[in-house]
């Protein structure tokens, strides 16, 4: 799997590792398309005239996904997120996920360079994704392979680690239909670092909804906090300190110009449910593992779970 083609410059490990990616990807490619033509044979593809890296590649048995069920918590943000804005921001509300060609997502983080293990993923939802449009062939369909860049790490995104990446996925053939570089696409913005509006907007529903809170806790406050639990033997988690606080007492906080997060208010006993198609039924208790967790830093920043639960209903 390694290249072996002398470097330019000497010690150039920047393109070492960029044509290791390369030849991994393409050894990639080959042994899953290997591995599907033996489990379903050489008719599970389109006929090859329109194979190349830009057409739509299908298996004709590929199998159903599971349905999953939701948890209290991602019906709250899911149903909050729709009513902040409208259709043009959620192409599939109101719609089963059955009855529409899928809207498939690759969301890598500008950090680094392509892993072969996000290749492996893009192709696999690629796949999905070109299969739904041969499959719903409609106009209107919203049938898409889109990719997302999750830049909400400020820090160490950077621009040249988002070219690297959408360049090495060009290479492979995994062309999007709606990205960061397509000015047509109509879902944009495609950079969550672009979308902190639509953030705001859904938090600030969320706290309309009483489905979440100001917390005006200082650094020093939770750092106790999380102290206090350890010595005594308990798991650290938020202690609901302001989730059910004085609206006088808020008030009171934003008058001062104190600074403050936006917590998601965790339903009482909620379970969060998962039909897994490979390990069957997951459940886990929100309330007393996750707690009351964090949607908008003190800065204003979203986190990136918020930003993902967002973007993905």
């Amino acid at each position: 799997f390694w290249c072996t083609k002398p470097l330019e410059k000497e010690g150039d490990t920047e393109a070492r590792d960029k044509m290791r990616l390369s030849t991994a990807s393409m050894a990639l490619l080959v042994a899953t398309f290997t591995s599907a033509t033996r489990k379903w044979g050489a008719t599970a593809f389109v006929p090859a005239r329109h194979f190349a890296p830009t057409s739509s590649v299908a298996f004709k048995h590929f199998p159903s996904f599971s349905t999953q069920k939701m948890s209290a918590i991602e019906e709250a943000v899911s149903s909050s997120a729709a009513s902040a804005e409208g259709d043009v921001l959620f192409p599939l509300k109101g719609k089963k996920v059955d009855d529409v060609a899928p809207r498939m997502r690759f969301a890598p983080s500008p950090t680094g360079s392509l892993h072969v293990g996000g290749a492996r993923t893009a192709l696999y939802n690629w796949l999905v994704a070109k299969k739904g449009q041969l499959d719903f062939t409609s106009p209107d369909s919203e049938g898409a392979f889109v990719l997302r860049v999750e830049d909400t790490d400020l820090a160490r995104s950077t621009r040249e680690s988002e070219e690297s990446v959408l360049a090495d996925l060009s290479w492979l053939g995994l062309i999007w239909d709606e990205g960061p570089d397509n000015a047509e696409a109509k879902y944009g913005p495609y950079r969550q670092s672009e979308r902190g509006e639509l953030y705001t907007k859904v938090a600030n529903k969320l706290l309309e909804e009483g489905k979440a809170y100001r917390c005006f806790c200082t650094k020093e406050e939770l750092d106790k906090m999380r102290e206090e639990q350890e010595a005594a033997g308990i798991p650290p988690r938020y202690d609901n300190t302001w989730r059910d606080a004085d609206p006088e007492l808020v008030a009171q906080k934003l008058a001062e110009g104190a600074e403050y997060t936006v917590r998601f208010k965790v339903p009482p006993g909620a379970r969060v449910v998962i039909d897994d198609a490979v390990r069957g039924t997951v459940s886990w208790d929100a309330e007393s593992t996750v707690g009351d967790f964090i949607l908008l830093r003190s800065s204003g920043v979203p986190v990136y779970n918020f930003c993902v639960a967002v973007d993905d209903s």
